[in-house]
């Protein structure tokens, strides 16, 4: 679509959805396509091919139950590795989980200026009150965002 990237899936309830594919995160499916010898052609690619796949030889795509586990073990070996110099930091990834990175990138993108509805939409949540529980409030930022709104010149 108009030369962005983007990635058609089926998530939760088996709902059909489309979600925007940033730059470097195409570069690292790029990558990751290429170590597993598929292509990364628009031309070539196959819509059917599992991109998360299992490790079993049948190429199948990974359940989501072993993904969750997989990605919490990732998590518990990062934190027993900073565990020594950062324990804060470990502590919070011992809590970590999948749905952390998906509450981290929607804080990121708003944090960043991405517009709610925008978020709201690559989230694929259908109540707009659902994803405004990823916003942060700065108050030195929401001040100026108030200021410009109102034509208040920068301080």
């Amino acid at each position: 679509m108009h030369g962005y990237h983007w990635l058609h899936l089926v998530g939760k309830g088996s709902n059909i959805g489309t979600v925007t594919l940033p730059a470097p995160a195409r570069k690292a499916l790029d990558q990751y396509l290429t170590q597993r010898r598929l292509p990364v052609t628009r031309e070539r690619w196959d819509p059917a091919t599992v991109i998360v796949a299992s490790l079993a030889e049948d190429g199948a795509g990974i359940e989501s139950t072993p993904l969750w586990c997989v990605l919490k073990r990732f998590f518990v070996q990062a934190a027993d590795a900073i565990q020594d110099e950062r324990p804060a930091m470990a502590e919070k990834l011992r809590r970590a989980s999948p749905h952390w990175m998906r509450h981290t990138r929607a804080s990121h993108a708003l944090a960043r200026g991405a517009e709610l509805i925008l978020v709201r939409d690559n989230l694929r949540h259908a109540s707009i009150s659902t994803t405004s529980t990823y916003l942060h409030g700065d108050e030195v930022k929401r001040a100026r965002r108030f200021d410009q709104a109102f034509g208040v010149p920068e301080r």
